[in-house]
């Protein structure tokens, strides 16, 4: 019986080590930069999300007859939720649901019904702002913004600015007209890519 001797192919212990370094040090190079990557995209999947949900509760607004509400509340102090809730109610004023509130909790007047709530965390690393006030309807017959609760008197904003942002330098701005339409911009300060507001 003949015995075959030859070369084994493999790695000694000593390259494989020297691989594991040099994996080590590119991915400590890499892993702010791509920490950061994936909180520009949060970002903007998350105002996507809004400008999708403002476009949503105008055209069901004018769909269904009836106004559409949207109430946010946003995290700070002991709050660790942003969150904001589309409803719509036969009863004016409209009673106000609650977006942080469990679900099948949210809307506990008979009268409101839930159509969309989104709760973005803390601890995501992004935000939601909005300005003036916290809430707006959208007038079933125009489609357009109507302040506060649908029965407001008083002229109303002229825009409402709701800011997605992970710090000042990381924002986007949705700007809601009193036509209903959104237009999504970059402000000032900010460094992510777009139209400036």
């Amino acid at each position: 019986m003949a015995h075959r001797t030859g070369l084994r192919s493999g790695f000694t212990l000593i390259e494989l080590l020297i691989v594991l370094a040099v994996v080590a040090v590119v991915l400590t190079l890499a892993a702010p930069s791509f920490s950061s990557f994936i909180l520009m995209q949060r970002l903007k999947s998350i105002n996507a999300q809004v400008v999708t949900d403002l476009q949503y509760a105008r055209s069901e607004a004018v769909s269904r007859g009836i106004p559409v509400h949207m109430k946010f509340r946003l995290a700070g102090g002991s709050v660790q939720t942003s969150c904001y809730i589309l409803y719509t109610s036969t009863i004016t004023p409209a009673p106000p649901c609650n977006c942080a509130a469990a679900e099948g909790s949210r809307c506990t007047n008979a009268a409101t019904a839930e159509l969309r709530t989104v709760q973005v965390q803390a601890s995501l690393g992004v935000f939601i702002a909005i300005d003036p006030g916290d809430n707006f309807s959208f007038d079933p017959r125009t489609g357009g913004m109507v302040y506060g609760t649908y029965d407001y008197i008083g002229p109303p904003p002229e825009e409402y600015r709701i800011d997605v942002y992970a710090d000042s330098a990381r924002k986007l701005r949705d700007v809601l007209g009193p036509s209903g339409r959104v237009k999504v911009c970059r402000p000032s300060g900010s460094t992510i890519a777009g139209e400036p507001c």
